[in-house]
Order: structure tokens, then C-alpha cells, then sequence
């Protein structure tokens, strides 16, 4: 497992809990591992870098002596900022606008030297789009 996916794992985790603890909930967050040991290296190292982005602090419980890695705030309220090239940019419109003149709507035109956190929404609606409509082709051409 690489700290990228560990982070994943633990981003997941952080959207049902407030806490995690890796003496604890290790099995619940990494359900399969062959490689116990070293996933739990994993986590730490992306506890770690969660730490260092603000997301999280980690204390000691004088209780029960665990380490405690605790979310600063609700995930939901850190935001992010992209920045994106001019070629990515004018690709992302291109493939968002094609889609709304297929669909003859274009109320979600995107604008390339504007992209906003709604065309990335509209861009991950049309990818989703894609993928459920090729598990229907993969599927309907099994049977």
C-alpha cells in the first residue's frame, strides 16, 4: 500500500468519524492486508502528512495510552484550490460543452477561462455517466 491510498482509506474514514486510533481501528480501516506491519507504517506515515496539511492533530489518552488522531474540523469545510492548465482547461470545456450540445442544454456550458468547482462536478457526472453505461454493454453482452 502505498501513503496515497493509505491517505484514501483514512479521507473515507474521516467522513464517518472524528477519531481514529491505530491500536483500535486498524482492521476496520484496512480489512485485508497481508502485510499488517507495514500498512500500519502506511497509515501512520499518512496520518502524518494529514497532520502536516492541518487536517488532523494526534494526542496520547492518559486512560488508556493510545495515540489519538483527531480531525481539526469537519472534513466537509476544508477546501482545496486547483489550478489547472490552459490545455487542460480547454480540454475539460471542450469534452463539458460537447456533452451539453448532445443533450441540447446549455445552461452548463463551461467557460476555459473560468473553470469552476461546478464544471469539475459536471465533468465527474459525465464520467459517471460513462462508466454506468459501459458496465451495461459489459453486462447485456455476457448474457
Amino acid at each position: 500500500m502505498t501513503i496515497l491510498e493509505a491517505t484514501g482509506h483514512l479521507y473515507n474514514w474521516y467522513t464517518e468519524h472524528d477519531t481514529f486510533c491505530i491500536d483500535k481501528d486498524f482492521l476496520s480501516l484496512i480489512t485485508i492486508t497481508e502485510h499488517p506491519n507495514q500498512d500500519k507504517a502506511t497509515v501512520l506515515c499518512g496520518l502524518k502528512k494529514m497532520k502536516e496539511m492541518g487536517l488532523v492533530s494526534d494526542e496520547w489518552s492518559p486512560d488508556d495510552h493510545r495515540q489519538y488522531w483527531v480531525l481539526n474540523k469537519s472534513l466537509a469545510s476544508f477546501e482545496q484550490s486547483v489550478t489547472v492548465s490552459p490545455d487542460l482547461a480547454v480540454t475539460i470545456s471542450s469534452i463539458i460543452n460537447s456533452f451539453c450540445d448532445r443533450i441540447e442544454d446549455d445552461k452548463e456550458k463551461c467557460d476555459p477561462t473560468n473553470i469552476e468547482e461546478k464544471d469539475l462536478k459536471n465533468l465527474i457526472y459525465i464520467a459517471n455517466l460513462l462508466i454506468s453505461e459501459k458496465k451495461d454493454i459489459d453486462n447485456n453482452s455476457e448474457t
